[in-house]
């Protein structure tokens, strides 16, 4: 395995993919339709955030699963961009995930998510092998996003569970049932969005879902679209909201959000500020065409937009 400098963020990305946007004219279906145009970006939810955390500046490191060669495609492109890869070779494709861009509202962003590289016990060993290895040099720990087919039913237990023995915060995105089962091993900081919170609350409702996930977690990032991060710590609460005039797409603001929240821990910055960074590289990410991510001089423009509210804290 390649050497790295100790203190680098350590992303983690299961399942990562090709992001296709397409746009089309009209959207039709049981028709035959024609692109436009259409672009590749490297994408997954912890791969994003990798390269956001690269572009911010900081050290990082990706581990992922990497398939065929959309896999090599992807390798290259992280590091032609700052991110060192590791991680398993299988031999079936990573997936593709497809975004149409449209003039019409109902199928403007509409997505369609490929599933990934079937992986057997072994390619999980082989991950968590991977894991081991990079964890005790790392200055923090950032997992994102779905596992592909043949995972486990607790796929990010035993990670959390390592990263907790050698004393390491991890930050955790993801939804469902592996998030459910993820809470149970007490992870450092959640993202989630308002649905996501609600699916697992114990009676669906806002509140009750943040003091739910409050119970399990020191740093709660919550957001809701136009509506802002709502971040909760042990002690405060803070809403952060930035205005933007023109959004292209929203396609991906969580993840450079979670790079933002992250980079912010591994600088020691107060509840506030990181709100405030995490704010700038959520929206940072809406203002461009390259899905999923952001420029540091996007962010830097708009963290002075930025409104920072204290809020009463849940529980």
């Amino acid at each position: 395995m390649a050497s790295l400098n100790t203190g680098y963020l350590l992303c983690f990305c299961p399942n990562p993919s090709v992001d296709t946007y397409l746009w089309v004219e009209k959207l039709e279906k049981g028709a035959v339709n024609r692109a436009q145009r259409e672009s590749r970006y490297p994408g997954g939810k912890g791969l994003h955030v990798a390269l956001a955390i690269a572009e911010l500046g900081e050290p990082v490191a990706l581990l992922g699963v990497w398939g065929g060669a959309t896999g090599q495609w992807l390798q290259a492109e992280c590091t032609r961009l700052g991110v060192a890869c590791f991680g398993p070779q299988l031999a079936d494709w990573n997936r593709t995930c497809l975004t149409i861009v449209g003039p019409e509202a109902e199928t403007r962003d509409t997505e369609i998510l490929g599933m990934g590289p079937r992986i057997s016990q072994p390619d999980y060993q082989r991950l968590l092998a991977d894991f081991r290895e990079l964890l005790p040099q790392s200055a923090g720990i950032v997992m994102s996003g779905s596992w592909p087919p043949g995972a486990p039913p607790d796929p990010y237990g035993p990670f959390l569970e390592l990263a907790r023995q050698h004393g390491k915060k991890a930050f955790l995105d993801c939804s469902g049932d592996a998030l459910v089962k993820a809470l149970a091993h007490h992870p450092f900081a959640v993202h989630v969005n308002k649905s996501e919170a609600e699916a697992i609350s114990p009676d669906g409702g806002q509140g009750s879902a943040t003091a739910h996930l409050m119970e399990h977690t020191e740093l709660l990032a919550l957001t809701a679209g136009k509506d802002g991060l709502f971040l909760y710590g042990t002690e405060e609460a803070v809403h952060a909201g930035c205005q933007l005039e023109q959004v292209f797409s929203a396609v991906g603001s969580g993840d450079c959000l979670v790079a933002g929240l992250a980079v912010a821990y591994r600088r020691g910055l107060g509840l506030a500020d990181s709100a405030r960074l995490g704010a700038a590289c959520g929206a940072a990410n809406c203002i461009r065409e390259d899905l999923g991510m952001l420029y540091r001089m996007d962010v830097e423009r708009l963290l002075p937009k930025v409104k920072i509210e204290f809020i009463e804290k849940v529980g």
